[in-house]
């Protein structure tokens, strides 16, 4: 009954864009740290932070407050650099009256003992079985020795990030953000020069989750071999009017990457650079890159996006459209001369990277 009571009153604060009859508590001033004034805090209550960096490691404890930097996160930094944790954790039934908010975290190597001593997860926070709300906040610069680099969301860990920038984080899968049995929204976030040592340079979908991603900015992400931008395996969720720009993987996708039992969808989403690739077991996210057949003559026709068959000099037919099955005689041709005309040149390299994308 006292959890339920709790739950009530955050939504109710959440809705209402504010907490009402909440107390403040000043950080300095009121308390000595953040986690402190966390632990002296009661529901509803806020914690307001002021500018400069704060070197800790902090627990939310299950408390629906609100934790705020009060001059925004460009000034506001929590570092976690020699604590050996998450700089945040919320593994207490934290429900989204638990906002977090206008603050950069940052130094975080992650929560150990998950899975074993010496691996570690959830570098700038680790939510498991909790669902806070993060607003306007920074994760960068974190760094694990597992998964989930700026974020670790695990099962139950449906948490809902809002205008947040994911930057330079790194781990082995999910260097941004790995969720595992979830459901987190993304909205209006960005990802940017985040590293993974496998896969899952910005986000990591893995077995059980369903990632919601609207309007979220993926540029130079990197993952040494599937999805640069997102990799998805045994998950579904969305990706809504994404912009994918410059991400790399050393294997597959450097944009997306679509593995094993995986039902996520892309749609109305902009590739930008020629490593923003989509590959996998699945189609669904080609059908959205708004491709068709590119008549380049001379019986040479391939699958490619307008502005690049027109680049070409190809006739683009239209959105959706497919390309006729080559023949024997067309398929020879493809190793060298594509377009028939006696020799390999410029214009049948141009017409190979079309190929490759």
């Amino acid at each position: 009954m006292k959890r339920s009571l709790r739950t009530i009153l955050g939504l109710l604060a959440v809705l209402a864009g504010g907490y009402v009859d909440a107390g403040t508590l000043r950080v300095p001033g009121d308390a000595t740290s953040i986690q402190h004034a966390i632990d002296l805090a009661q529901i509803g209550d806020v914690v307001e932070v002021g500018p400069g960096v704060w070197h800790e490691a902090i627990d939310l404890r299950g408390k629906s407050i609100l934790l705020r930097g009060c001059d925004g996160a460009e000034t506001t930094i929590i570092d976690a650099t020699d604590h050996g944790e998450s700089v945040v954790r919320c593994m207490s039934g934290e429900g989204p009256g638990t906002v977090i908010e206008r603050l950069t975290l940052t130094g975080g190597t992650g929560h150990e003992g998950l899975y074993g001593s010496g691996t570690s997860i959830g570098g700038g926070l680790l939510a498991i079985g909790a669902s806070p709300t993060v607003r306007d906040c920074v994760f960068k610069s974190n760094s694990v020795s597992r998964n989930g680099g700026g974020a670790y969301c695990g099962k139950g860990g449906n948490v809902r990030f809002e205008r947040c920038r994911f930057e330079a984080n790194t781990a082995e899968k999910g260097a941004g953000i790995l969720c595992v049995g979830s459901t987190p929204v993304l909205d209006r976030c960005v990802f940017q020069d985040n590293t993974a040592r496998y896969s899952g340079g910005g986000l990591y979908a893995a077995k059980g989750s369903s990632p919601i991603m609207r309007e979220c900015q993926f540029i130079r992400n990197q993952a040494s071999f599937q999805g640069g931008g997102v990799c998805s395996l045994d998950s579904a969720g969305e990706v809504l009017g994404g912009i994918f720009e410059r991400n790399r993987a050393g294997s597959h996708g450097g944009a997306v990457y679509l593995g094993f039992r995986t039902t996520l969808q892309a749609a109305a989403c902009q590739f930008v650079s020629p490593t923003d690739t989509i590959d996998g077991t699945s189609t669904i996210a080609r059908s959205n890159l708004r491709r068709g057949a590119c008549d380049l003559s001379e019986d040479v026709t391939v699958l490619a996006e307008e502005y690049d068959c027109v680049s070409a000099g190809g006739e683009y037919r239209g959105d959706g459209t497919r390309c006729p099955s080559p023949s024997k005689d067309q398929l020879a041709r493809r190793r060298g001369d594509l377009n028939r005309d006696g020799r390999v040149s410029r214009r049948d390299l141009a017409i190979m990277m079309l190929l490759w994308r």
